[in-house]
């Protein structure tokens, strides 16, 4: 069948009316048209090339179906408005309003130059509650009187949503968003701009945003953190935090030992059991102290999970001083998970002795990286208030704080002392080698990672991954 002939029969089914199909149909070419498709438009291999030609309609806005009576899914055509969300390209109707087909790659031209630009989308956090508003940009090099801006959420594994009226070259954001929907903490959403200059089309980089305690870590991932240390007050605000005044704890009186601000000691690897207490002074006699074999627990003294028996009470919920400041507070502590190899316990092979999951079952203790990461992608800013410690400003120096790391010391394994509080912060990670395990340490000069024996008593910050 010849093109004038398919053309003359088409016209004469448009003059008798509606044109009913009730099998597949092929225009062009002399094979059967293919298993999935009602409509085949394609000639035979060799002949292919003419394309298809969508209706070229001037839309009114993104919302509105005019000048098409009404919307309709799966609708396709060809806009050519620029303007009110708009802009000259394939768009398809998803019942209730037009979304543009979008390319990530920018069209290759030989007339113009491709849009360069001077500044992308970056990271916005909304405070610890979210009531902040804060804005993403996108610069460019060059910008023309018809140069379009349309900006786009994508979260992970979902397709872009366009945010309609968003249609500057700034996207102002706050949790309340209708489009946003940034209502959970520690929740991350991404944004990019479709930017149009002439016949050039790019696609900006992601930029993100995100509310609550926590921070930055590489390559754009929020990691939420707990808002106090572990055993501290959780409900203070971070800026409750940096005033505090710590007072005179029983039984010493000594304000050192203040668990309000500066929260617990944890030996590595042990759960709450009472031996974490800071409030508990072992070298005034208060609770009675175990001095270890050179070994360490012997083996006959743990459970499966490598922690203290309940049964032996000279040594459950007891801070366990070593003498060898080198070692672990165990016998045998291994990489297993059995009596005599007891599991590294603060990684998810062995969550039985996670301290962090009195938090939650998504809380656990921060990897020596994320520690780095958090140092090196946070703006960390030297406090010396009543409580002396860092502030962690997750948008930069002029964005609020969203935690604070007060110098909280830390417990001598040797003779169960504390040390260095309101001088050193010391915190644990989960990464660990041999009996010892990582250490952030930081005063006011300095922030570095370290190992350290896991019989020390020292702080714990948990994260939380969702």
């Amino acid at each position: 069948m010849t093109k004038k002939t398919i053309f003359l029969l088409l016209l004469f089914l448009m003059v008798l009316g509606t044109v009913n199909v009730d099998a597949q149909v092929r225009i062009g070419g002399s094979t059967p048209p293919h298993e999935s498709a009602i409509l085949d438009l394609n000639f035979d291999s060799g002949t292919d090339t003419l394309g298809l030609l969508l209706p070229r309609v001037k839309l009114d806005s993104v919302s509105s179906s005019a000048p098409l009576p009404s919307h309709e899914s799966g609708l396709v055509v060809y806009n050519l408005t620029i303007g009110n969300g708009l802009n000259k390209g394939i768009y398809y109707n998803d019942g209730a309003g037009w979304h543009p087909v979008l390319s990530s790659v920018a069209p290759v031209s030989s007339l113009e130059l491709p849009i360069i630009f001077l500044r992308q989308p970056g990271k916005v956090w909304l405070g610890d509650t979210g009531s902040l508003i804060d804005t993403m940009y996108v610069e460019l090099l060059e910008k023309t009187p018809t140069t379009t801006f349309q900006w786009y959420r994508r979260d992970p594994d979902v397709s872009p949503v366009l945010l309609r009226g968003e249609i500057s070259d700034t996207l102002f954001i706050n949790k309340n968003k209708s489009d946003l929907k940034l209502t959970a903490p520690g929740k991350s959403s991404q944004f990019f701009c479709l930017v149009r200059n002439g016949s050039q089309t790019a696609v900006s980089g992601s930029g993100y945003a995100v509310y609550g305690s926590g921070a930055w870590l590489a390559n754009g991932k929020w990691i939420n953190i707990a808002r106090a240390n572990l055993g501290a007050d959780q409900e203070m605000t971070v800026e409750n935090q940096i005033t505090y005044s710590p007072v005179g704890s029983p039984p010493t009186g000594n304000a050192v030992y203040d668990p309000t601000i500066y929260g617990d000691w944890y030996q590595w690897g042990r759960k709450k059991d009472g031996h974490q207490g800071r409030n508990i002074s072992v070298e005034s006699g208060t609770n009675s102290s175990y001095q270890s074999t050179v070994d360490g627990v012997p083996k006959d003294s743990l459970d499966i999970n490598g922690q203290i028996l309940g049964t032996k009470s000279t040594l459950y919920g007891k801070f366990i001083r070593r003498e060898m400041v080198t070692n672990d507070w165990r016998d045998y502590p291994g990489s297993g998970n059995t009596i005599t190899s007891p599991a590294d316990a603060w990684t998810w092979t062995n969550s039985a002795n996670n301290p962090c999951k009195e938090l939650g079952p998504a809380w656990r203790v921060p990897t020596q990286s994320e520690w780095n990461q958090i140092q090196q992608n946070n703006t960390w800013s030297w406090r010396a208030d009543n409580t002396s410690g860092y502030e962690i400003k997750p948008g930069g120096a002029a964005k609020s704080t969203s935690l604070f790391l007060p110098l909280s010391g830390i417990r001598w394994c040797s003779n169960g002392q504390q040390g260095n509080t309101g001088i050193y912060g010391y915190y644990w990670g989960s990464t660990s080698t041999g009996p010892n395990s990582f250490v952030l340490n930081f005063n006011n000069t300095s922030i570095t990672m370290a190992m350290y024996s896991r019989s020390y008593g020292i702080s714990v910050r948990c994260v939380a991954d969702y």
